[in-house]
């Protein structure tokens, strides 16, 4: 849901129409508030060198994971290896689709891609060593996501990039931050990534917006080339007119967030602690996917032989709504990756929902969904 702050913005942004490109005055009114927007999303990453490092806008997550992976795919003329690759990428097992779907794009191209294991919610650091070992081709790419958007896993992505980079010292190192953000401090230096991907509908701004981060080193190699010719915005990187009322917005939404972060941080934590109670008293059938290292704003959990897209209709229709998994993933028939990855059964996979909370939620929502999961149960396990 978007905050005050960020419908503001999107009022006060409605009346700078001008293309941020032109050179005439309305243009150049959008230009600055282009640039302030920028400069907000940067401070809120804690960017020290932003005049060296590039913050472009893009229109989702979706595509800037799609430009850092398959930028740098294109970015150098690369050559067969002896064993017949274009060069190696690592990503984790359950990867959000918008890094493992590109990631099987570039494998039918020709370039290895290995599939690092993620079981129980954490990267398995020595099977990345095996694999920056056993490479068939140099590794040029390689994605860890910060926080998984199934589980609420947070990977040591620091500790996996300084490995990457310990054997491949110019492959790009990408973090999918996108879950992360404004949940976790952190800045693409604290966890050592070239390029690193957040969004502005998960930080309660309005959807159309979303940040690559491309450091000055990646800049500098030229690791990372244009995916999609145009007029040149973004710095060639993103050709296409901004969509500046969302960027507006999503920077309001940045400073807005940082202002509050740590009583909102507080507050989320204490509504985890109140639906974890709740649902050990009134729902006990209910079981976990748990990580050991997780964020409280995602909550996993398997119902008793009961579809979760059964239970997630029945819910919706109190008012209450969850979800299956990745909306971005919702229509698909597949198993979700993320869940097998962490090691969850194809029945109880069957069986997940996921539980969103930000701080705009309350108990009094929390006493909702449990009472509908708790009646949920009792009614469809009937019916069955």
């Amino acid at each position: 849901m978007p905050s005050a702050a960020a419908k503001e913005a999107v009022l006060a942004a409605t009346e700078v129409w001008g293309n941020p490109s032109s050179v005439h005055s309305h243009g150049q009114r959008a230009a600055s508030l282009l640039k302030e927007s920028r400069a907000k999303v940067a401070r809120a990453l804690g960017l020290q060198r932003f005049s060296k490092d590039m913050l472009m806008f893009t229109s989702c997550g979706t595509e800037s994971n799609n430009i850092a992976m398959l930028g740098c795919a294109r970015s150098k003329n690369r050559t067969l290896s002896g064993q017949g690759y274009l060069g190696t990428v690592i990503i984790t097992a359950g990867e959000h689709p918008s890094v493992d779907n590109p990631a099987a794009l570039l494998e039918k191209e020709g370039y290895c891609v290995i599939r690092i294991p993620t079981l129980g919610g954490e990267i398995d650091l020595a099977a990345l060593e095996k694999a920056l070992t056993d490479a068939p081709a140099p590794v040029i790419f390689a994605a860890f996501m910060l926080v998984n958007n199934e589980t609420g896993a947070i990977y040591d992505v620091k500790r996996a990039s300084a490995m990457v980079k310990g054997k491949f010292p110019d492959a790009t190192v990408h973090c999918d931050a996108v879950q992360g953000f404004m949940k976790l401090r952190f800045t693409p230096a604290s966890l050592g990534v070239d390029t690193l991907t957040v969004s502005a509908h998960k930080i309660h701004a309005p959807r159309g917006a979303a940040a690559l981060f491309i450091s000055a080193e990646t800049i500098k190699r030229k690791n990372i080339v244009p995916v999609m010719p145009g007029g040149g915005q973004e710095s060639g990187f993103r050709s296409g007119t901004e969509n500046l009322i969302s960027i507006a917005a999503f920077a309001a939404a940045c400073e807005d967030g940082m202002a509050h972060f740590d009583e909102r941080s507080s507050r989320v934590d204490e509504l985890r602690a109140y639906l974890d109670a709740q649902l050990k008293e009134k729902c006990p059938e209910i079981r976990y996917n748990r990580p050991k290292n997780c964020i409280p704003n995602i909550c996993s959990i398997i119902l008793p032989s009961i579809k979760s897209e059964t239970m997630l209709n029945y819910l919706s229709g109190r008012g209450v709504y969850v979800s299956a998994g990745s909306a971005c993933s919702a229509y698909s028939k597949k198993k979700s990756g993320a869940l097998e990855a962490f090691g969850t059964t194809t029945a109880d996979a069957d069986s997940t929902l996921r539980i969103s909370l930000s701080h705009m939620n309350s108990s009094e929502d929390i006493d909702a969904l449990v009472e509908g999961l708790r009646e949920g149960i009792a009614s469809l396990q009937r019916k069955r």
